[in-house]
């Protein structure tokens, strides 16, 4: 189980950067990638030896790359930039009643939380498809769809950034990707080892509250599946990705 609260952020922040520095450095030695990866190598750097560098900067470089390139960085650094970005936008609940929540996201469900009911309860906070993954013709796409708030304010809150809620648009487009896990990067679905129909998937990301007594929201859990409907008979299928699956924020 992944626990995350807010108490020690920043320490988990610089180990995240430190972990992923020392993948692309191993990398741009040991092969010749595109000057994208190589300046996030030089963005990552700079930002530990002091000079300021915000999250937006560091990450830039890599939320373009190709696929291909992308994998050669330790899978294991991707999950956990994706857990951190989970746990940010999970973050921006604690603390708020319904009524707020209910402000910040459209038609959010407050059912608690149940093992027996499978991937596809509680709030579903938007839907994510790639469009591109970079080695075809083009550059990397991604679309947002479904959202509770509008993708760009989504954006904001999973890189911890707490900007007021506006939820007038429910879709965007983008020139970027926004997770970095094998599950997540690769339209045909989940390739954690798991047997599942072929097709295009989509990413959904869904989170479930409680509340303490004071009716503030006092845990967020969020997880991530990989979805599309069965060839034939239009039932959803679902599968859950590797390190997403239970991530829980505290106050």
């Amino acid at each position: 189980m992944k626990i995350w609260s807010e108490k020690g952020q920043s320490m988990v922040e610089f180990a995240l950067i430190a972990c992923f520095v020392v993948g692309l450095a191993t990398i741009i030695y040991n092969s010749n990638l595109s000057n994208s990866a190589q300046s996030a190598y030089e963005s990552v750097s700079s930002y530990l030896s002091g000079v300021p560098v915000t999250t937006q900067a560091t990450l830039q470089d890599s939320r373009v790359l190709s696929n291909t390139e992308l994998r050669q960085i330790s899978n294991n650094q991707r999950i956990a930039h994706d857990q951190e970005a989970l746990a940010n936008l999970s973050s921006i609940f604690l603390g708020k009643s319904q009524n707020e929540i209910k402000n910040m996201l459209n038609g959010p469900s407050f059912d608690a939380y149940d093992p027996s009911k499978g991937l596809s309860q509680a709030t579903l906070l938007f839907d994510y498809d790639i469009k591109n993954t970079g080695d075809e013709d083009g550059s990397v796409q991604t679309y947002f769809r479904n959202a509770k708030a509008s993708p760009d304010v989504l954006l904001q809150w999973m890189e911890g950034n707490y900007i007021q809620s506006d939820k007038k648009i429910k879709e965007k487009t983008y020139n970027e990707r926004v997770f970095l896990s094998d599950d997540l990067i690769d339209p045909s679905g989940v390739l954690n080892g798991m047997e599942h129909e072929a097709g295009t998937y989509a990413a959904s990301v869904r989170c479930a509250f409680t509340f303490d007594s004071d009716g503030k929201c006092d845990s967020v859990r969020t997880w991530v599946t990989r979805t599309k409907k069965q060839d034939g008979t239009g039932n959803w299928l679902r599968y859950e990705c590797e390190g997403l699956t239970k991530i829980v924020v505290t106050k």
